[in-house]
C-alpha cells in the first residue's frame, strides 16, 4: 500500500494495508447517537497509517450540528466548511484554512486529508472508528480517542526476535535473540536493541483494529560486525502494520503482506 514515502508532521509510512472493504462498509449501520459534536482525531489517511509524535497536535475533524460547519486541524492549518449529513450520506462543501506555512511533510498530510474530505460521499463507524467512503472505498479512519492507546500487553515487555517469516518462505532468524529486542514504553516511545547498536523512536497503536505504526528515530553508530542482522531487524520493525499475541509470543505483520516477524518475552535475569 506508495502514494508518497513520508505524510505527517513525524511521518507517514506509505502503505498499502489490504483490508476487506465489503466487510468493514457493507455490514455495520452508524451508531444510534451519530458523528455530530466529537473530535474525531485522524488515525489513517488513503489506507496509510498517521503516526504522530509524543506531545504533537493530532489532525482531527468536528461537526457543528447547529452550524452545519466541519472543522478541525489538517496537520498544519485549521480548516472550516459546511457538510450535509442524511443517515448514512456525508458531503462536504467547500473547505477553508488559515494560511501558515508548512513543512513538506505537514503540507503532505494535509492534502491527503482535504482530498478525503472532498470525495467523501458517506460514513460509516465500526468498533467506535469513524470511516469515510466514497462506494465501497475507505478514505480516511478517525477514532474519538487520538487513534493513540499504548497496549498494555505489550508494554513492558522486552520482546527478543525470534524470526521474520517472509511470504515468499524466505527466513531471517538471529544467532542470539538477546541481541535483538524492543520494548514498547507507556509514553508512547521505544527502546530498541540491534545487535551492536542501541536505538530509540516512537510508536503509535490501536487497541482496536490491533494496527502498528513504528519509527525509528535516533540509533548510536558502532559498526557491526559482518554476518549482523541489524539492518533487516529494523527494517522489519519500521515496516510493522499489524501486532497480534498468540501462545504468548508478540507478531507484527509488515506492511505489503510481506512477511511477520515473531518476538518472545526476554526472561528476566
Amino acid at each position: 500500500m506508495k502514494k508518497m514515502t513520508v505524510i505527517g508532521w513525524a511521518m507517514l509510512s506509505a502503505t498499502l494495508l489490504v483490508s476487506c472493504i465489503t466487510s468493514e462498509t457493507g455490514s455495520v449501520r452508524p451508531v444510534a447517537m451519530g458523528i455530530e459534536g466529537i473530535e474525531w482525531f485522524l488515525v489513517e489517511v488513503g489506507e496509510i497509517p498517521v503516526s504522530p509524535l509524543a506531545g504533537e497536535r493530532k489532525p482531527f475533524l468536528k461537526f457543528d450540528a447547529a452550524k452545519k460547519e466541519a472543522t478541525g486541524y489538517a496537520g498544519c492549518n485549521n480548516f472550516f466548511g459546511g457538510y450535509e449529513l442524511d443517515g448514512s450520506s456525508l458531503k462536504f462543501g467547500s473547505v477553508g484554512s488559515t494560511r501558515m506555512a508548512c513543512p513538506d511533510l505537514q503540507l503532505s498530510l494535509e492534502t491527503e486529508f482535504f482530498k478525503a474530505l472532498e470525495k467523501t460521499r458517506a460514513w460509516n463507524t465500526r468498533d467506535g472508528v469513524l470511516l469515510l467512503l466514497h462506494d465501497n472505498e475507505v478514505l480516511a479512519r478517525l477514532t474519538a480517542d487520538g487513534g493513540e492507546k499504548n497496549i498494555d500487553e505489550i508494554t513492558g515487555t522486552v520482546w527478543q526476535w525470534v524470526q521474520t517469516l517472509y511470504n515468499d518462505d524466505r527466513k531471517a532468524v538471529p544467532a542470539d535473540p538477546k541481541n535483538y529486542t524492543v520494548q514498547f514504553l507507556e509514553d508512547g516511545t521505544l527502546g530498541v536493541k540491534a545487535d551492536c547498536n542501541q536505538k530509540g523512536g516512537t510508536y503509535s497503536a490501536s487497541a482496536e483494529e490491533k494496527r502498528l505504526s513504528i519509527e525509528i528515530t535516533q540509533s548510536t553508530m558502532v559498526a557491526c560486525p559482518e554476518g549482523s542482522l541489524e539492518d533487516e531487524f529494523v527494517r522489519g520493525l519500521s515496516a510493522a502494520a499489524i501486532y497480534f499475541i498468540k501462545d504468548a509470543d508478540l507478531f507484527i505483520d509488515l506492511k505489503y503482506d510481506t512477511g511477520t516477524m515473531r518476538f518472545s518475552k526476554q526472561q528476566e535475569k
